[in-house]
Parts: structure tokens; sequence; C-alpha cells
């Protein structure tokens, strides 16, 4: 299993339709798509896409780590991406369970979500509803299976720990959030997870308010009978009881002046620069922060004069990147690059401030902006080639709005982007009191 401590996928999105026969003509998302809602107030979303006799099963969580508010009590979103995998009444062994029809299956977590999936042959789709319902509604594990598995989170970070990214964004977060949950990693704070072993009763009661039906989005993509998942569904998910308590995530209070870190990294590593902004929340008709996204990519992404500039013709840096993925909270905007010569530091954050100068005061080239936008909605239809390509797709829009009907919405945005917009992105995100700069180094020792 593996943890995503950064940002979901940016601009990944489809539409829904009560039918499947009715979509629009000039709709972006391209398949037959029925939404299932259940009393209980789960949703499921029904999808025919990918290859024949292929069927993708995703259930998402809309619980991550920015929902851990609780003193003391980080890493529990990941901890149960691990322990949803230790078997039921029923199912007492879900790797045989899985591995007996073929399915691959795995999980991750983030920020905002937990996102759990499995893809195997349609002929066993009855069986897969089965498997999964069943350990959501009925996980089962001992305080002694809790503790061992609290004890191989623990390894997880002391590894995890080592690895120059990993550690830089840990004291990123410390440095730029004050208050909101986004300041710990998904897997928790170090004191926290040695301190997990003791909290069994808590882990019980995390599990029962967050992994309720309302709180959970499934995504059932590929090649089958719709009538056949929806009674299964039906069948399967309609008992589960209701009962989702939303966490007070604290809100962040405005940042009113630039925060400069300079970390030692006690390992090997070439320099890193990270240069983050304040940014707004996701949203489908809010054009600034559509905008927002499409900044990104003109001024630091792969078509960027800068990286073109700096990684492909000087060559003075190894990478560079540029996170605006826009997260369920206002987030962060950030800009990163790993410098080749350590004497070359200053300067090159000093092209990173210069070129969002240059964005606050000029236009973007109108087929430059053009482009950048249709790679943004064809790049997307692009990769929507395999059933789990579908699912995962839908993951950032399920998140942010528990839902997938925001897509139209929000090409229908991107497409009214304007230069004049993008400018006014910059000059409202990308300003020096919401700025927070990390620069790591090897350390000297």
């Amino acid at each position: 299993m593996r943890t995503l401590a950064g940002l979901l996928l940016l601009g990944l999105s489809v539409a829904a339709c009560a039918d499947p026969a009715t979509r629009s003509a000039d709709s972006v998302f391209p398949f037959e798509t029925r939404l299932v809602s259940l009393d209980n107030g789960l949703h499921a979303y029904l999808i025919r896409a990918g290859a024949p006799g292929e069927v993708a099963f995703v259930s998402n969580v809309r619980t991550g780590s920015r929902d851990e508010v609780e003193e003391g009590r980080t890493g529990y979103a990941h901890f149960f991406e691990h322990m949803m995998f230790r078997g039921t009444e029923k199912y007492p062994d879900y790797d045989e369970a899985t591995s007996s029809i073929g399915a691959a299956r795995n999980a991750f977590t983030s920020n905002d979500a937990t996102v759990y999936y499995l893809v195997a042959s349609s002929e066993y789709l009855e069986r897969i509803i089965d498997l999964e319902a069943d350990r959501f509604q009925n996980l089962l594990y001992s305080e002694s299976d809790f503790r061992t598995e609290a004890g191989a989170i623990l390894g997880e970070y002391q590894q995890g720990a080592l690895m120059p990214g990993t550690y830089l964004d840990r004291e990123l977060r410390l440095t730029a959030w004050d208050r909101h949950t986004y300041r710990h990693q998904t897997i928790g704070f170090e004191a926290d997870i040695r301190g997990m072993p003791e909290g069994y009763e808590y882990s019980l009661s995390f599990f029962d308010r967050l992994y309720r039906p309302e709180n959970v989005v499934l995504v059932v993509a590929g090649d089958f009978d719709f009538a056949l998942a929806e009674r299964l569904i039906r069948e399967h998910y309609g008992g589960w009881e209701p009962g989702y308590v939303p966490p007070a995530v604290e809100t962040e209070p405005e940042q009113t002046a630039p925060r400069d870190i300079l970390v030692e990294f006690p390992g090997g590593t070439l320099p890193i620069i990270s240069v983050n902004y304040k940014g707004p929340a996701w949203s489908a008709t809010d054009r600034l922060a559509v905008a927002t996204q499409v900044l990104g990519a003109v001024a630091f992404g792969s078509n960027s004069d800068l990286f073109r500039r700096l990684v492909l013709q000087e060559r003075r840096v190894q990478s560079l990147g540029a996170g605006f993925g826009l997260p369920r909270d206002p987030g962060l905007l950030t800009i990163q690059t790993m410098v080749n010569d350590p004497g070359d530091l200053e300067s090159i954050q000093a092209e990173i401030e210069a070129t969002v100068e240059r964005f606050q005061e000029e236009l973007v080239d109108a087929q430059f902006l053009a482009d950048t936008k249709s790679n943004m909605k064809y790049g997307f239809l692009m990769r929507l080639e395999t059933a789990q390509d579908v699912a995962f797709a839908l993951i950032s829009f399920i998140i942010n709005t528990g839902g997938i009907q925001a897509v139209e919405e929000y090409y229908a945005t991107l497409d009214q982007v304007t230069a004049e917009d993008v400018r006014e992105a910059a000059r409202t995100y990308l300003t020096e009191n919401r700025r927070t700069t990390a620069v790591m180094i090897q350390a000297e020792d």
C-alpha cells in the first residue's frame, strides 16, 4: 500500500447522467454513467468504460489526514488504509479472497481522502461487491492486530523520513501552517505514531464516526450490466447504518508576512528550493480558482519558458515542477526545483521570483493560453484508457464535492478563463505575504 502525501490529481472530472443514455452531444465525459443513490446517503456511479470483461471497483472515503483534528491522534486515516485489509468474520483472509478471483487491489491515503480499489474480471462483480460492502460494514481486528499494524506504520514512517522529499515536506508543513490539519503529513506526527499502539479504542471510534455511507462514494467502471450492479449495491449496502460525524477542521488564519526556512538534510541530496503560496480551495465554478491551475502550467509547467531555459537549455536544475492542484480546503501552490550547483541557489530562487512578477504584470500569450487549456481538457480525455483510469479520473471531483456532477461546470469554467484571469490569479495568490520558502541543503556533517 502506498501513501500519497501530496495533492490529488489536477483537473480530473466526469459528468453524471440520470440514465445510461441521457448524455448531451457536447458533454466532456464520453462514457455512459448512472447514479445510484441509497436512502442511507451512499452514492454509487456506474460507468461503462474500459476493456471488455474488466471491472474496476473504487471506494472513495472522504476522510484523509485533514480530518484528524484531535490532539495526539494524527495518522489514523492512513492507519485504516492498512487495517481495511485485515478481513471480517465472513472473509477472514481478504488477501486470499481477492487472490482467488485474480483481483488486483490496493489503497492510498492523501490529505483529503482514503481510496480503496480493486480490479478484476467482470464475471466476479457479485463477489467484489459482497467483499467490499462486507469489509466497510463489518471490519474486524483485535487489539493485537492493531498493535502489530501500528508497529509496521512506525517502520514506514522511519523509512520515509530518510527520503529528502518527505523530510522537506515535513518541515515545510510545520512552517507554512499554524492551525489547519494540513500542518501534519498524511502518515502523522512521529510522537503520535509512537503512541498509536495504545490507541485501539480510539481507532474503533474513528472508524465508527467516519466510515459511514454518507462519507463514502463508490465508482464501478468497466464492462458490466448496470441493472445487476445497481441491484447488488442496493442489496449489499442498503443496510449500512448512517451516522457520519464531520470533524471540526480549524480554519487557518490569514498569513501576514513571508516565511523562510533553511532545512539541513542529514544525508546526500542536491539542494532543493520549494516556494509555496497560500492558494484557494478547489472549485469548479470559481474562475479565479480554475485560472490559478492554469497559471501553474503556463508559468512553471513543462512547456513554460522557465522550464525550457533552466531544465533543457542551461541545465542548471535537475527538475522544476508546479503543484497547483487545489485541495478541499485552501492549500499551498508549490513551485519546487532541485538545483545542480549549491552556489546557484540564490540565482535560481531569483529566477522563480522574477517569473512570478512577470505573470503579475504581463498577459500570457493568447495562443499559449489556448494550447494549455486544450491540453488540460484533452489530455484528461486521452488518459481514459482502462476502467481503472476512468475510475481514478473521478477522485478529485468526488473528494471535493461528494459527487461527479461538476465536471461540465469545471470545463465550462476552464473555457472561460482569460489571460486577464491568469494575471489576476498571480496578483491575488502569488504575493509576498502568502509565501513560504523552504530551501534544503545537505548537512555538512
